[in-house]
């Protein structure tokens, strides 16, 4: 008998599909704690807000990592935020759900409670396209953050990224995600991105995700968050794959970076 395809474009859910295909938060967690842990002394961060959080999994997965962590996530949209609390927070153990909140808000309106860290991931924040919105959301994190605390801010860019193009990138589970680059402003730097995805049995997902950003640069949140009063700002930078020229997932701390056709990096903040 042939091989029935799990995921089909009639069958798949697109959020679960994303978080396959775009999210590592088991690593991205770790990543955080450590970065923090090796700021300060050996001090364990406890407190975590996701911004942006959509479907809060990288929040549960923060709750997981110790029995004292707690995690916030913030997002306007209500349906994502059920369908996380649905398959994501459910199926934590009830002490982990305890120490996952969810918070249906704009991000520009929370200042409290005072978090450890605050990440606003997969360029989330570039939903900002005004330099003083942003300055106003970033000014907003550093009120949010006990003293010593952090803003992790993920950027990219390079030629490629104001390239219109469609990357194609299998996925071990049998589908392929596509990053569609399908309008950019030299000019303005707004940049219209779509997520689409394909099957194996044919058929397509075509714009799961839409997305209407501007492409900011490492200096611009740089200075944003050096005028808001972090201090430490600072640049991880990630390194590159020996003979795929692809990023390895290893950021480091730099102060220059390389010219890269596509890079990913960090902007972090302490209070």
């Amino acid at each position: 008998m042939p091989k029935t395809c799990k995921y089909t474009a009639r069958t798949a859910d697109k959020h679960e599909l994303y978080q396959l295909s775009v999210q590592a938060p088991e690593n991205d967690s770790k990543f955080f704690a450590r970065i923090y842990r090796k700021s300060h002394d050996g001090e364990a961060a406890r407190l975590f807000r996701e911004d942006f959080c959509g479907t809060a999994i990288l929040s549960c997965e923060w709750a997981k990592l110790h029995t004292e962590n707690q995690a916030i996530g913030i997002d306007l949209d209500g349906p994502t935020l059920d369908w996380g609390r649905k398959n994501n927070i459910s199926k934590l153990k009830p002490k982990v759900q305890e120490r996952v909140k969810l918070v249906q808000d704009d991000v520009l309106n929370v200042t409290s409670p005072k978090v450890d860290i605050i990440a606003a991931l997969n360029f989330s924040y570039s939903v900002f396209k005004e330099r003083k919105v942003l300055g106003s959301y970033i000014k907003s994190c550093y009120k949010s953050l006990k003293p010593g605390g952090m803003l992790f801010l993920d950027d990219w860019g390079g030629s490629e990224a104001q390239v219109l193009q469609e990357e194609d990138r299998p996925q071990d589970e049998g589908f392929d995600y596509v990053w569609d680059q399908d309008a950019f402003d030299p000019v303005t730097h707004d940049i219209t991105c779509k997520i689409h995805f394909e099957f194996e049995d044919g058929s397509r997902l075509r714009n799961a995700f839409t997305y209407h950003w501007r492409l900011w640069s490492l200096p611009e949140l740089q200075e944003l968050m050096t005028e808001a009063g972090f201090q430490d700002v600072h640049v991880l930078w990630e390194g590159t794959e020996k003979g795929t020229d692809e990023g390895n997932g290893v950021f480091r701390r730099v102060t220059k970076g390389e010219p890269d056709l596509a890079w990913i990096a960090y902007v972090v903040g302490t209070k």
